[in-house]
């Protein structure tokens, strides 16, 4: 490979936004993920649960697309197994229709899956969601979720900053 060759690959890799993407571990979950630019992470507490949410940088991607993006650590629950979770999904729910992408992968303990779901919000506007929502069984006491969420017209605009997300959520064990 020429020397110009090389600078054109360095170039088209710096200019995409991901390759300034960073790794963010958060010190008392332990729980780590790719954090793309300009992307802020605020710890809060929901239902006596750690949750991580990551918060895009613009006020557009927050109000216009609804980008919702929460990461967290619970404790699975009796009959959590990643064939049933699975099997849960591949099943319309409510509002929530049937997964359009399932996958597990057994030796990792990972399920991946994406689904729309849809809900009422002011004035009787109905809007559907686009969810990428990624499960991981680290072991019988600790189950990693990740998700990522925003309006389904929109979700394609910022699919790759979400997958970067939710697809690299990690439980580090130092």
């Amino acid at each position: 490979m020429s020397a110009i060759s090389r600078v054109l690959l360095l170039g088209a890799l710096l200019a995409s936004p991901l390759a300034l993407a960073a790794n963010y571990v958060d010190p008392a979950s332990k729980v780590r993920f790719t954090l793309p630019p300009g992307w802020k992470v605020r710890a809060s507490v929901v239902d006596r649960v750690r949750v991580l949410k990551v918060i895009p940088p613009k006020a557009d991607q927050r109000e216009r697309a609804a980008i919702s993006v929460q990461i967290g650590l619970r404790k699975p629950g009796r009959n959590d197994t990643l064939l049933r979770l699975a099997a849960m999904f591949r099943q319309e729910d409510g509002d929530r229709e049937a997964a359009n992408f399932v996958r597990v992968n057994q030796k990792a303990g990972r399920l991946v899956t994406e689904y729309r779901d849809g809900r009422f919000v002011s004035n009787r506007l109905w809007i559907v969601r686009h969810n990428l929502h990624v499960i991981q069984l680290l072991d019988k006491n600790r189950l990693l979720e990740a998700r990522c969420t925003a309006n389904a017209s929109e979700f394609k605009t910022y699919r790759r900053q979400m997958e970067a997300i939710c697809l690299s959520a990690q439980w580090s064990r130092r």
